[in-house]
């Protein structure tokens, strides 16, 4: 078997993968998906993209000269989801397959990576009915027993691989996952090259991220204001805007800013400017959060970070050593951590920043990110991808005659 297996990779037979997502909006999943496409091209696999319609991921998909496809998926709540929407995707399911099942025949794919969960069981009945291998990248916990029954089940049926962006995200799947199917590889992000922090007082301090409930913008703000008390002199910032859900919590966030020198700047893509613009990244997520990006991103660009001690931030980020943890995931936590750092002397704040950024290149790097990624992925097709099968009917054939 490992002969025929090497006898495959030496032929360099082509390799289609099709990656699915659930969203066409731009969030972490997304974007770490479009960092990991360049590296399976480079393999010489051939990816597409599947997504359930038009939007910035497709375009920016596009734009990089990758393929994409439309899945039918519909829209549901992102988190807890209600009776009606668990009945909507018990009525949606079969056309899901069906969907994926004309695309998995028509690009003759040798492996599907699943980049959410959503399309998790309909990419698990293919996987079972086509003996195609199948990975499930979890880039967040799953938080409804439902959907992690829903999901794990599907897994098991699959034999699918997992990869689990932290321990947090990975434990509720663990006992529908053998353990050498499920691998925990954080994320990894490219250096932000920006203007470096000159040394002097931290006066800018912002939030980074989709402005959802779940990111902890209103916090932020409530927090900012017990911390202008102190230091009126600080100006604060929220990047970002909504993407998954709708306005509502964003309008929150405004009104309650009112009488705060708060800047809301929106989305951007130019994140070297983003984070040479702050002296402070503050993570003010919920217990849904697992490891994001933004962390590590402040870790390349030298910015120190305060977090709330949640989900799986603290696998990531050392409490005075790689940055600061609040006490507890509260506003009057949150604003008294920041306030510690505001009154640290700069040398101790810097030390943190260089213990980060060390952190960042021994752990965290796009390459390693990569290579960890494309490495399950080779694990998963071996020895079941297309060339190695059609050898294996040759042989039956052979064998009969």
């Amino acid at each position: 078997m490992n002969e025929l297996a090497n006898l495959v990779d030496e032929a360099e037979i082509p390799v289609n993968i099709l990656c699915i997502d659930q969203f066409s909006n731009l969030g972490g999943g997304q974007r770490s998906l479009l960092d990991m496409l360049p590296a399976l091209s480079a393999r010489g696999w051939r990816p597409s993209v599947a997504t359930p319609g038009e939007g910035p991921f497709s375009a920016a998909l596009r734009k990089r000269g990758y393929r994409t496809h439309t899945v039918a998926c519909g829209i549901y709540a992102s988190k807890k989801k209600p009776l009606a929407q668990v009945l909507k995707y018990a009525f949606e399911l079969p056309r899901m397959v069906s969907s994926l099942a004309a695309l998995t025949k028509t690009d003759e794919i040798d492996l599907l990576y699943v980049n959410a969960p959503r399309l998790v069981p309909p990419a698990a009945w293919i996987a079972y009915r086509t003996g195609i291998p199948l990975v499930f990248h979890c880039h967040n916990r799953l938080l409804q027993h439902s959907a992690v029954t829903l999901t794990g089940q599907a897994l098991e049926l699959a034999s699918a691989h997992v990869i689990a962006c932290c321990q947090h995200a990975a434990d509720p799947l663990r006992e529908y996952v053998e353990p050498q199917r499920l691998h925990v590889l954080y994320n990894g992000v490219a250096e932000t090259a920006g203007r470096p922090r000159v040394s002097h007082r931290i006066r800018r301090i912002g939030v980074v991220g989709r402005v959802e409930v779940e990111k902890g913008q209103l916090e932020f703000v409530r927090a900012a204001k017990l911390v202008s008390k102190e230091f009126p002199d600080c100006r604060f910032a929220i990047v970002g805007a909504p993407m998954f859900s709708g306005t509502e919590y964003y309008g929150k966030v405004i009104a309650s800013s009112e009488q705060l020198s708060v800047d809301f700047i929106g989305w951007q893509e130019n994140m070297a400017k983003v984070y040479s613009d702050l002296d402070l990244l503050v993570v003010p997520s919920s217990a849904s959060e697992a490891t994001t990006r933004v962390i590590l991103e402040a870790y390349s660009a030298g910015i120190p970070v305060v977090a709330f001690p949640v989900g799986g931030i603290p696998e990531i980020l050392h409490n005075n050593q790689t940055g600061f943890l609040a006490e507890a995931a509260t506003v009057e936590a949150l604003a008294a951590r920041i306030l510690s750092v505001l009154r640290m002397d700069n040398s101790s704040v810097e030390m943190v920043v260089r213990r980060a950024r060390r952190e960042w290149r021994q752990r965290f790097t796009l390459q390693a990110y990569r290579d960890n990624v494309c490495n399950v992925l080779a694990q998963a097709m071996q020895p079941t991808t297309r060339g190695y099968r059609d050898e294996l009917c040759r042989s039956a054939g052979a064998f009969a005659d």
